[in-house]
């Protein structure tokens, strides 16, 4: 790859990851993005130097003030936003740049852009696309800042000493470039991913010791906002069919347990709704209070049923609810929410932008209810009874469907169990509605005509027939367990996991979850979808967790568990040492030379013969390499042995291809015998040199750089010929 086009290539690769970080955080708009990458292509092909010449300079000025009123209109009138006017602005920067680039001050200019972009995106977004566009930003930095000196400092020679090397290729000769005629653009690859590596190396330590003091703007991450319906003041029926048709994530949650030893499949709790107007379900009490603090999480409960307990780490992504989820029956939030607060029907809220990421732990005590406990005697706060009993005026056959389920059942629970498993066995599952949609009763319509539908259909028969019987239920919206991802120890929730279910009153546990909706096969991945779904979800949450969410108290356990490995390294080294002592001391006075000699030839029998393998295969590979390097290294000050290592480096590249140079032949005669060869020509030059050093005049000036451009050359062609 030639000097130009190496250059090219990694400063469009840094532009290009500063666009990519940006435009990952949803900051700009579909409009902007698609003109700044036609723009970004189109300058590729381009000669943007020949059009920048035809480009009058007033032309380039009026544009410039002419987008002065345009980013007024745009931040009054159309983004709104003072942070989306400046990424249009610097887009549109770039674009002329990119367009009419052709000095130094042009790719400077561009480099600060993308540079500005890459600053900007570490402050809006979590997501990995950033780590990757970070490292690409890393990597070319390094290379094009390298490039860009060499091109200067080229321009520059060239003006002030003009230097020509020995041997420039017929298609560089005149064009301002000899000296990067044969280009090394591996080597030069391999010394910029060595200095990045080392740059990171040297980064990870001081990630981890530098002292963390707050969350800073990471505390809460911006994402793209997922619109989720459900939950609002007003669910109707048949709405959270909508959100069931998406996979888009919603969160991922990690618990303190395996998925064998769960009892049951959890469910992510939203909202719950206790009025039912016929069509639509309501909360009617939505006074939110506080909640107090107790150290570093918000006490729900005083008291608790249970103690297997369940610890939740939910990742959120920016929803459009500030509704905060958590497993029944919720007794502590960690204070990450920022301000909790909770309404009459138990539901939880965090106010918070909602293009906002959220992280969280809860603690929850799934209680499993003990039939033998609960009672129709025990009495039920009137309150509850006042609530969660109001029943809309219906058709009458809903009652009596609700009668003849329970029928021969004597207590509340056992007639609440068997109407879930009834409805759960006597109807089928389906997101699409048939029939009598338009029905004035939707759940007469359910239950007589249709006899089929999604989760609100279920979860809505359930509550109003068991209020009808005088139990206290209601209707709650939230999300299934979703689908466990083994790579990252986490649970990924989508939209279509979206769920609702029914809570009912039984004394002295409270509030029981029943759940009526038959199994639903839903959307399912497999296969490799499945495999680098679950890998793209893990890295994400790895990158979301364990880099951004490092704070002071992550910081204290990695040192804590650094000091306790080292200790227990340190411990065991001494104990075997200690017990290798005793046992010399024990039995090397039985032994003899020869059960030593055994005993060490039957301990080294596989590794010794193998080391020796490789160094005999190193030594041979790199022998001619290796022998000039060290030539060179020793007589770096006599130019006569330093020539005569390129050349008998040379002889040995070309020997190990079976062209051998003669006894009788002069080095001159054997460099035209091969000069048909793809190596003949550099091969003839290399001669040249040497030969003008070896037998030419002490002060013969002796061009190092030359010789080592031919030597790679001449390596170079012997390859290509196989």
């Amino acid at each position: 790859m030639t000097f130009a086009r190496s250059f090219k290539l990694s400063s469009y690769c840094l532009f290009a990851s500063g666009f990519i970080a940006i435009w990952a955080t949803g900051a700009v708009d579909w409009p902007s993005a698609l003109f700044f990458v036609v723009t970004f292509i189109s300058s590729w092909f381009l000669d943007t130097g020949a059009l920048r010449n035809r480009i009058p300079i007033w032309i380039l000025n009026c544009l410039a003030l002419t987008y002065l009123p345009f980013f007024a209109l745009d931040y009054l009138f159309l983004s709104r936003s003072l942070i989306l006017s400046v990424f249009h602005l610097l887009l549109f920067t770039a674009a002329i740049k990119l367009l009419t680039l052709s000095k130094d001050r042009d790719y400077i200019l561009l480099y600060l852009i993308s540079l500005t972009e890459l600053l900007a995106a570490s402050t809006l977004t979590v997501n990995i696309v950033f780590a990757v566009c970070f490292l690409v930003f890393l990597f070319c930095g390094i290379s094009t800042l390298v490039l860009f000196e060499m091109r200067r400092t080229n321009a520059r020679v060239q003006k002030e000493i003009p230097v020509q090397p020995l041997f420039v290729p017929r298609q560089f000769q005149g064009t301002g470039m000899e000296l990067f005629s044969a280009f090394p653009a591996g080597l030069l690859a391999m010394m910029v991913v060595g200095i990045a590596l080392l740059v990171i190396i040297v980064s990870i330590p001081i990630f981890f010791i530098l002292p963390r003091i707050t969350y800073g703007m990471y505390g809460r991450p911006s994402g793209n906002m997922q619109f989720t319906t459900g939950f609002s003041e007003r669910v109707e029926l048949g709405q959270i069919g909508n959100i069931k048709q998406s996979d888009a994530v919603v969160m991922r949650v990690k618990l303190d347990r395996d998925p064998s030893e769960l009892h049951a499949e959890l469910k992510w709790r939203g909202l719950a709704f206790d009025y039912y107007d016929g069509r639509a379900w309501q909360r009617t009490n939505q006074i939110r209070g506080s909640i107090p603090i107790q150290g570093r999480h918000y006490k729900l409960e005083n008291s608790t049923q249970g103690t297997d307990w369940i610890h939740q780490t939910f990742f959120l992504e920016a929803l459009s609810t500030d509704v905060i989820f958590a497993t029944p029956k919720a007794l502590a939030v960690s204070v990450d929410v920022g301000l909790l607060l909770r309404d009459g029907s138990e539901n939880l809220y965090a106010p918070r932008s909602l293009n906002k990421k959220l992280r969280y732990s809860v603690v929850s005590d799934p209680v499993q209810p003990d039939p033998a406990n609960i009672s129709d005697l025990r009495p039920i706060p009137p309150e509850i009874i006042r609530v969660y009993t109001q029943t809309p005026p219906e058709d009458p056959r809903i009652k009596a469907l609700a009668q003849q389920i329970t029928k021969g059942f004597k207590d509340k629970y056992s007639k609440a169990l068997a109407m879930e498993q009834y409805l759960r066995t006597h109807y089928g599952y389906s997101l699409v509605l048939r029939g009598k949609p338009s029905s004035p009763d939707p759940l007469a319509a359910f239950l007589f005509d249709i006899r089929s539908g999604h989760c609100e259909y279920f979860a809505s028969a359930m509550t109003i027939m068991l209020r009808q019987l005088g139990i206290p239920a209601r209707l709650v919206n939230g999300f299934r367990m979703g689908e466990y991802n083994r790579l990252g120890n986490s649970w990924t929730v989508r939209q279509y996991n979206a769920h609702s279910w029914v809570e009912a009153y039984f004394p002295p546990y409270g509030w029981i979850e029943f759940d009526p909706t038959p199994p639903d096969s839903g959307q399912r991945k497999s296969g490799l979808s499945l495999i680098l779904a679950n890998l793209s979800d893990a890295i994400d949450l790895w990158w979301w967790d364990s880099v951004i969410n490092y704070d002071f108290s992550k910081q204290a356990v990695v040192l804590v568990n650094a000091r306790s490995k080292a200790d227990s390294a340190a411990r065991s080294v001494m104990d075997h040492w200690s017990t290798l002592q005793e046992r010399l001391k024990k039995g090397w006075q039985d032994l003899s030379v020869k059960e030593v000699a055994f005993w060490l030839l039957r301990k080294w029998a596989f590794w010794i013969p193998l080391m020796a393998i490789i160094v005999v295969i190193i030594t041979a590979t790199i022998r001619a390499r290796a022998s000039g390097w060290l030539q060179r290294l020793i007589h770096r000050r006599n130019s006569r042995k330093v020539a005569a290592s390129f050349y008998m480096e040379a002889l040995a590249a070309l020997g190990a291809e079976g062209m051998q140079r003669g006894a009788t032949q002069t080095p001159l005669e054997f460099a035209r015998s091969i000069g048909q060869h793809p190596a003949g020509k550099p091969f003839l030059d290399l001669t040249k040199i040497y030969n003008s050093i070896r037998f030419g005049p002490p002060e013969a000036p002796f061009h190092r750089t030359d010789a080592e451009i031919l030597l790679r050359e001449l390596r170079v062609a012997l390859r290509r010929k196989h």
